[in-house]
């Protein structure tokens, strides 16, 4: 790889970080517009982009974003889950649990508008079988496996619902399908995501028994933790008891985005 690739590569890291945790696209692209002019100087002058950036890249860019973030509340990601693309996925899985959520909302909406008025009949039947039935596939999905339960569970609940606000029958039945079939691709395609993007044998044996220092104390209740593994930061958790910020610990596997670390005796 060339030394202009590889300062162009290292800019387009820093602006998709800063981009992720919230630094204002406009400024992020001046950021990324004045360290690509001081990389291009550096390297004029024969020097490496670490006489920019420093040792740690990781640390060069969040103390760039520091100084420009809007907002510092909420969880921000970690350099490594921004460079590896979990963060982007992260982003695209509440982007599609909203899609999700507005969907579902507006059919019940439509079901309603269509469906009201629709006077003449006894709706508590209605109203009980479309509840019972949403309770019967909800508890039923805790026992089974698959996710196969839960989309019709979810359809019959928008149902119920529009029952209760005596919505007609019709109107019911349509929603509880509609809603399904979309609770169904739903479901599907966060599998399909899950699976997608489980790590790699050859990604986590690359890690195994590798050496890391605490930096925010790791609960498994309270699902807090952060170590430093080179120079990178890991979210982290623990099978055992809370690991107090400063202990060193070693790495034991990787769930997901997260090493699962125990204290390192020095074996």
């Amino acid at each position: 790889m060339s030394t202009d690739r590889s300062a162009t590569e290292l800019a387009a890291d820093c602006e998709r970080y800063w981009l992720e945790t919230r630094v204002p696209r406009k400024t992020a692209g001046e950021m990324r517009a004045e360290l690509e002019q001081h990389l291009d100087e550096a390297m004029s002058e024969g020097k490496a982009p670490s006489t920019v950036v420093g040792p740690d890249v990781a640390t060069f860019a969040e103390a760039w974003a520091s100084e420009q973030r809007s907002r510092t509340s909420g969880d921000l990601p970690s350099w490594q889950e921004v460079k590896s693309g979990v963060a982007e996925q992260k982003r695209n899985a509440r982007l599609s649990l909203l899609a999700y959520l507005v969907g579902v909302a507006a059919v019940t909406g439509f079901g309603y508008w269509i469906g009201k008025g629709d006077g003449g009949m006894d709706f508590e039947v209605w109203r009980w079988v479309w509840t019972i039935l949403a309770v019967v596939m909800l508890i039923g999905e805790i026992f089974t496996a698959g996710f196969f339960l839960l989309p019709f569970g979810v359809g019959a609940g928008a149902a119920a619902l529009l029952a209760w606000f005596e919505v007609g029958p019709a109107a019911q039945w349509i929603t509880f399908f509609v809603v399904s079939i979309i609770s169904l691709f739903y479901v599907r395609r966060f599998v399909h995501h899950q699976d997608d993007h489980e790590p790699t044998p050859v990604a986590s044996n690359r890690h195994l028994n590798a050496k890391a220092i605490v930096l925010e104390s790791i609960d498994p209740a309270a699902g807090t933790g952060m170590v430093r593994m080179e120079s990178e930061k890991w979210r982290a958790t623990t099978e055992g008891e809370v690991i107090e910020s400063g202990v060193p610990v070693k790495v034991v596997r990787i769930t997901g985005s997260r090493l699962v670390v125990t204290e390192d005796d020095g074996s």
